[in-house]
């Protein structure tokens, strides 16, 4: 076939090569954890099990000294409810006497602060690294569609290594054309920017990235099932053209060459959501756990929303980091991606899942807040002199239950799950700690009582080998005198 017949041919749009978001150490733990369990939701809960114990240590510090700070106030409660009294008009007296106190009474309010802090650090660089994370799943399921139909367009294309592959440069040396007239292939294609092409080698024609496809239209025409198509197609056009109007058959005719193909790739696609993607984000009634459990967001995105996540994220490109602006490629294009989620309209409108794991993850912020201030309610009745503690310490726990809402809301549905774990093992391990510490604290003061005791009948008389039965025997008979 001559060079001019196939730049006269039907233009097909195949795309270029697909890029990763580059992770963090956290982010690749995250896909070890998935690629190792093979659930998307169980790697999640996995992952929030992993970064709870990591924090673990800080969190059992803070909580330790958070509840024996509360019990050494319970102590000294009449001592501060006569300071409140005393001081209850003058508040900078009382916050003086009552540090005064905290001192004497071995009290400390910032033994707790360090480890609330670091763990406060390691929380947002982990909500860091797990968003990250969730525009890499997105990217990596749209990749996967991506390379679907590119697949399915280059099954029909000319194999350059064949022995009858024609290669020529254009005439300014920057477009490489490759044909192949003996192969019972449909469509051809041209290399741009063939600067770099070698001569002796099908290298760089190969692995471009970027390549305009053309189809030889009689060799097309010449399979049945393209032909029945196109002239479905060409009538339906011509049906629907207005009386007055020309209608251009032949250009009819090569859009509707370019559809089958366009239409072959999509239906491509399709399968590929089936059996491959949807598997790699399908979790219990979510039908994508890299998006909002809520029924206004959708298992596939629109590209608005695609763009505005992956956007802010930098793409792995050969070991360097690349903005999205900045990609040599046009797979991430608006055009590219309606096309490739052309056959995707029903997974772009329904409900993506039913606000589920928002209202878990409020209920179990509220919960653990809840418990945590039950634990702390002597730190928060006397922390003030007019006892603003307690109520303070309510705003505060209405605070941080809004904000983990917005969290839920913002955020994609794996977050939600995040959230809700990490709730659920902070609860757990604040009942059990005060249990433990309770009992600890009580067979000390047991403890110490028995040593007080001990002192004290060891300074008051001899130590009798009768012990508890003296005391019982000298009660009788001062009862007997009384009779």
């Amino acid at each position: 076939m001559e060079l001019l017949n196939l730049l006269s041919g039907v233009e097909i749009a195949v795309y270029g090569q697909t890029f990763d978001i580059a992770l963090n150490w956290i982010g690749k733990l995250i896909r070890l954890l998935i690629a190792g369990v093979g659930s998307v939701g169980v790697g999640i809960i996995l992952f929030s099990v992993v970064l709870k114990l990591i924090v673990l240590p800080f969190d059992v510090y803070q909580r330790i000294s958070m509840r024996k700070q509360n019990i050494k106030m319970k102590e000294n409660q009449e001592k501060m409810e006569k300071l409140q009294k005393q001081y209850a008009n003058d508040k900078e007296m009382y916050n003086k006497k009552l540090m005064e106190m905290y001192k004497e009474s071995g009290i400390s309010m910032f033994s707790s602060c360090l480890p609330m802090i670091l763990s406060l650090v390691i929380f947002i660089v982990a909500i860091n690294a797990f968003n990250a994370y969730a525009q890499y799943a997105n990217v990596s399921n749209y990749n996967a569609m991506v390379k679907a139909y590119n697949k399915e367009i280059v099954s029909y294309c000319a194999d350059i290594d064949g022995e009858n592959t024609q290669i020529t440069l254009s005439d300014d040396g920057k477009t490489v054309y490759v044909q192949d007239p003996a192969a019972d292939k449909y469509i051809y294609y041209t290399v741009p920017h063939a600067e770099n092409y070698e001569a002796d080698s099908y290298k760089y024609v190969r692995n471009y990235a970027e390549k305009s496809y053309f189809i030889d239209e009689s060799k097309a025409l010449a399979n049945a099932d393209v032909s029945k198509y196109v002239e479905a197609a060409v009538q339906k056009a011509k049906d629907s053209v207005a009386e007055g109007e020309t209608f251009d058959e032949e250009k009819a005719k090569r859009q509707a060459i370019a559809d089958y193909f366009e239409e072959k790739g999509q239906n491509a696609v399709v399968k590929a959501y089936n059996t491959t993607v949807l598997g790699q984000m399908k979790f219990l009634w979510i039908k994508n756990i890299w998006a909002t459990d809520a029924s206004y967001k959708h298992p596939v995105l629109d590209y608005g929303s695609f763009k505005s996540e992956i956007e802010r994220e930098e793409f792995d490109v050969k070991g360097k980091d690349v903005s999205l602006a900045n990609l040599p490629t046009n797979a991430y294009k608006s055009d590219t991606y309606n096309v490739i989620t052309g056959k995707l309209g029903a997974q772009k409108s329904q409900a993506n899942g039913y606000y589920i794991l928002i209202l878990l993850s409020i209920g179990t912020i509220l919960l653990q807040q809840f418990v945590s201030m039950r634990s702390q309610k002597e730190q928060q009745k006397f922390s003030s002199v007019d006892g603003q503690g307690a109520s303070q310490q309510k705003i505060m726990m209405i605070v941080m239950t809004g904000m983990f809402a917005v969290f839920s809301f913002m955020y994609s549905a794996a977050f939600s799950i995040y959230m809700i774990m990490s709730n659920v093992l902070s609860l757990f391990s604040t009942l059990v700690i005060n249990k433990l510490v309770d009992v600890s604290m009580r067979k000390k003061d047991e403890k110490a009582f028995r040593e007080r005791y001990d002192r004290k009948t060891t300074t008051t008389r001899p130590v009798s080998t009768r012990g508890f039965k003296d005391k019982k025997e000298e009660k009788s008979n001062k009862a007997d005198k009384k009779k």
